[in-house]
């Protein structure tokens, strides 16, 4: 400015103007000043090696749900209305074979830092960042609401704004006393609240606040849904009530049948038969039916609204003119939750704060596809979820289009830092940073396929996993290994673990080296598995030899379950 000053001044004194007054001269040479320095600027702007690229990076919207099944959403196999999921899915990606880590807290921190769960540090994040942190390096504005489940706050952590609760679960229409707004007590209001709408309230107040200014913007929509407590908005719960009458036998097959016409499964694809603890539709009492058609009912209501708000989130993204540029990507926490924890309340509807479900072990068979098991299990149902990608100016894959490619929740962060163009740091105050262990997917959303990748390494508590190309290792609560070619047996149906002696005992080394060397996990979590074990059963799973209400629910310890006669 001062040099395009000095110029200015001497050619005005070149030019044989008439002479004018001091302020006159001074107000002339100021005016031509901007004007010629306006215009150098413009000319420095469009010099395509220095133009400015704030305006090209994407916007990020990251979409967590919790304990939702694998084929819940419509795009998934589900019944359930989820047209705005659907529809991200139809202009998008999806993914048939992308993992978490089979539980809530443990897939949060593999989905912000790019590290299995432990080589994080846990809960207290003392070993990585966060995308928070990443792209707030990089000028992101950083917004998140919802649940955190994590150590401190979010706003500890790198986000500029935040809502939601700090805790596992919360009542959907009361909340608890870790409700907080920006780093601040929030209290919940008496009336007219809901966690999944106000989850997106704040999301749209948080992104009018990122709009007044020129930087790109990240959020985190962590919603509960559909987490226990089931509770349902009374409209949501109106309109599924009677539609489960049917039974989870039935609903499944449905399900899996849409999933094989979708293309998201292989027409070919053996599922799973129905466990030995959950019983046929048409074996339970008629009380159990009765119940456990409301509970799903109240599941497919939970998950309908969370569809709803997704989809006023997109309106709002299309109003602002922002959708087509926007990386907005959709997964869930874990699969579908088998912990029935929550005695039977038989004529209620759950509609309100006091009134509410807890999970059912066999909804949750059916709502996880053709996969075997659960939540917090390493089997397919436990760790496979709905994956969807939707960014129309910076995906290449045709609209719709089904990845096979297997993925992980640890690949999320090194995706958002190459397409953002960030950089993650070498350190981090009072941190001592790992290695990520995830790849950029980038290049999958670019139609090429992802370069030679390590093992995805599963472990939750006892419940352990491994994933080397097409072979799986897996085992049940530190139950004897099984092997599965998922290639030709993605449900695990056929263990080939005594046809596979030698890739067996390689995959297994393979696991242990990697929870010393990559997840720095303590010696406890990596003791020899158990040679021989019984039938595959959990204390917590719905006790359905129950005859009465009030034994319904999962065993407590050292009680042993009573066997479920089969049939059908």
């Amino acid at each position: 400015m001062l040099q395009c000053l000095a110029k200015l001044t001497h050619q005005s004194g070149a030019l044989g103007c008439r002479r004018e007054s001091p302020c006159h001269v001074l107000h002339r040479i100021t005016t031509l000043a901007i004007l010629a320095c306006t215009a150098l600027f413009s000319q420095i702007l469009d010099t395509p090696s220095l133009k400015a690229e704030s305006s090209d990076r994407p916007n990020i919207v990251l979409i967590l749900a919790d304990d939702m099944g694998y084929s819940d959403l419509g795009c998934y196999g589900g019944e359930i209305d989820t047209p705005n999921l659907d529809a991200l899915a139809q202009g998008g990606v999806r993914f048939s074979q992308f993992y978490n880590t089979a539980k809530c807290h443990s897939s949060r921190v593999s989905l912000l830092t790019g590290q299995y769960c432990i080589a994080a540090g846990d809960t207290a994040l003392s070993h990585g960042v966060t995308s928070a942190e990443v792209l707030g390096n990089n000028n992101y504005f950083t917004l998140m609401a919802g649940k955190w489940h994590l150590r401190k706050q979010p706003t500890d952590f790198g986000f500029q704004r935040y809502f939601g609760h700090l805790s596992g679960a919360c009542n959907y229409f009361a909340g608890d006393n870790t409700f907080r707004l920006n780093g601040e007590p929030f209290e919940v209001p008496k009336d007219g609240f809901y966690t999944t709408v106000a989850n997106v309230d704040y999301s749209l107040k948080f992104l009018e606040e990122a709009r007044r200014g020129d930087d790109p913007w990240y959020l985190y929509l962590a919603f509960n849904a559909p987490h226990a407590p089931l509770h349902a908005l009374p409209q949501d719960y109106a309109k599924y009530e009677g539609r489960y009458d049917q039974g989870w036998d039935a609903v499944r097959a449905q399900r899996i049948a849409k999933l094989k016409r979708l293309g998201v499964l292989p027409k070919d694809l053996e599922p799973s038969p129905r466990p030995e603890h959950v019983p046929a539709w048409d074996q339970l009492l008629p009380w159990q039916r009765e119940y456990e058609a409301k509970r799903m009912a109240t599941l497919a209501a939970m998950i309908d609204r969370l569809d709803q708000e997704v989809g006023r989130l997109v309106a709002d993204l299309k109003q602002h003119g922002e959708l087509e540029n926007t990386l907005i990507l959709f997964v869930s926490d874990n699969g579908a939750c088998p912990y029935d924890r929550t005695p039977p309340r038989l004529d209620i509807e759950p509609t309100s704060a006091r009134r509410y479900f807890g999970d059912s072990t066999g909804w949750s068979w059916a709502r996880n596809g053709a996969f075997r098991y659960y939540k917090q299990n390493q089997y397919e149902g436990g760790i496979s979820t709905p994956a969807i990608f939707h960014w129309p100016a910076g995906i290449s894959l045709p609209a719709g289009s089904v990845v096979d490619q297997p993925a992980h929740l640890i690949d999320v962060l090194p995706t958002l830092v190459e397409v953002t163009e960030s950089q993650l740091p070498d350190s981090w105050p009072d941190r001592q940073l790992r290695p990520i262990s995830g790849v950029s997917l980038n290049p999958v959303l670019q139609g090429q396929s992802l370069p030679s990748r390590p093992p995805l390494h599963l472990l939750f508590a006892s419940d352990r996993g491994l994933r080397e190309g097409d072979w799986k290792l897996v085992s049940f609560r530190s139950g004897p290994w099984e092997l599965y070619n998922l290639a030709d047996d993605r449900a695990e149906n056929h263990n080939l673990a005594a046809d596979e002696p030698e890739r067996l005992q390689r995959m297994v080394s393979t696991w242990h080296e990697m929870a010393e060397q990559v997840l720095h996990a303590p010696a406890g979590a990596r003791r020899p598995v158990k040679e021989t074990t019984g039938p595959h059963q959990h204390r917590e799973w719905t006790n359905f030899s129950a005859t009465e209400p009030k034994n319904y629910i999962g065993r407590r310890r050292g009680k042993k379950a009573t066997p479920v006669k089969q049939g059908g």
